[in-house]
């Protein structure tokens, strides 16, 4: 086996990411309109979704093997949404052996997104004819279905709760319309890849929706929508989020392969930064397991085993911002 030597050092600043639970995922379906074989086609086009970083709707447009991918199923399940949000539809899950389901889409060519994933900072705020513009709370019909989108979609998520958070002098009017100093201090204030400002209206006619989606180091992203179902219009939001999210996020299938890599980390000071960095590497979904046999000076010394190949895992590791790649030149 290759053995391959990345010279890394590490970052003081941390941006915030989770390990995402990608074998389980669930569609929203309406029991007494899809047959059970119907239901869980979709869900399993909702389990590819969010390992992969696809859309549902691609999916379900390659027509992939029913009985292929239904091997991979180990339990399935239904949960009811709050009723006054929805009275015929329910979530269906399914539960999925994630080795199986990894080799069945790299056979397919479908893209893998490490469950390890930085998080996404949102702010809801809602205009209704009788109430005016306030800030969504937690037990909003518009809250609830974009909590659960994202969660479907594989994107972690931390919204702002107006009750506690202190934002200064910024008020709902600053996320309505998309004042560029509140855009400026979330992305300098908050340890999130990217922050969305969601406006939603309520009509007699329906909803309509204006988001921002933030990116450091890229043009502020805006879309706007009019619909008349509010789950199916906050599922556009998250698949379009998605989609975004995602993006050079994907390890495809010819960059997986069993390589062992001696890893040294320069500018370790203090013990916390120690420990930060074995968390890091505990958690990180393109490492299968690593040891350390040195520390001296502030560098670490490990023999790491990584599931990509090494310029992969470089990729993946620059763009998280926690250890930076030092080239040898």
């Amino acid at each position: 086996m290759r053995r391959v030597t990345l010279f890394l050092m590490f970052f003081v600043g941390q941006i915030n990411a989770a390990v995402v639970v990608s074998n389980q995922a669930a569609a929203l379906v309406d029991p007494g309109q899809l047959s059970a074989t119907e239901q869980s086609h979709l869900a399993m086009a909702a389990v590819i979704s969010k390992k992969s970083g696809l859309s549902v709707k691609s999916i379900l447009n390659k027509q992939l093997s029913d009985e292929a991918f239904g091997s991979a199923v180990l339990r399935s399940y239904y949960e009811r949404p709050p009723v006054e949000f929805s009275s015929n539809q329910m979530w269906f899950s399914v539960v999925v052996d994630e080795e199986r389901l990894k080799d069945l889409m790299l056979e397919q060519k479908i893209p893998v997104w490490p469950d390890r994933r930085g998080e996404l900072f949102v702010w809801i705020v809602e205009e209704y004819e009788d109430q005016g513009l306030v800030s969504a709370a937690p037990n909003s019909e518009s809250y609830y279905w974009l909590v659960k989108w994202f969660e479907q979609k594989g994107v972690p998520a931390r919204f702002y709760n107006y009750e506690s958070d202190d934002l200064l002098d910024f008020q709902p009017r600053d996320v309505r319309f998309l004042n560029p100093d509140w855009v400026d201090f979330v992305e300098e204030n908050y340890d999130s890849v990217a922050s969305l400002f969601v406006f939603i209206n309520h009509s007699r006619n329906g909803y309509s929706y204006r988001y921002g989606l933030s990116q450091p180091g890229q043009p502020l992203t805006i879309k706007n929508l009019k619909f008349v179902d509010l789950s199916s219009g906050l599922e556009s939001l998250a698949s379009d989020v998605q989609s975004r999210m995602s993006t050079n996020q994907q390890v495809f299938a010819d960059e997986f392969s069993q390589t062992t890599v001696s890893v040294r980390v320069n500018n370790i000071v203090n013990a916390d930064q120690f420990l930060t960095l074995t968390a890091y590497f505990d958690n990180h979904a393109l490492i299968d397991k690593y040891h350390i046999s040195q520390l001296n000076n502030g560098q670490i010394t490990a023999m790491m085993d990584i599931n990509v190949l090494p310029d992969t895992f470089v990729k993946f590791v620059s763009k998280e911002k926690v250890i930076d790649h030092l080239p040898l030149d």
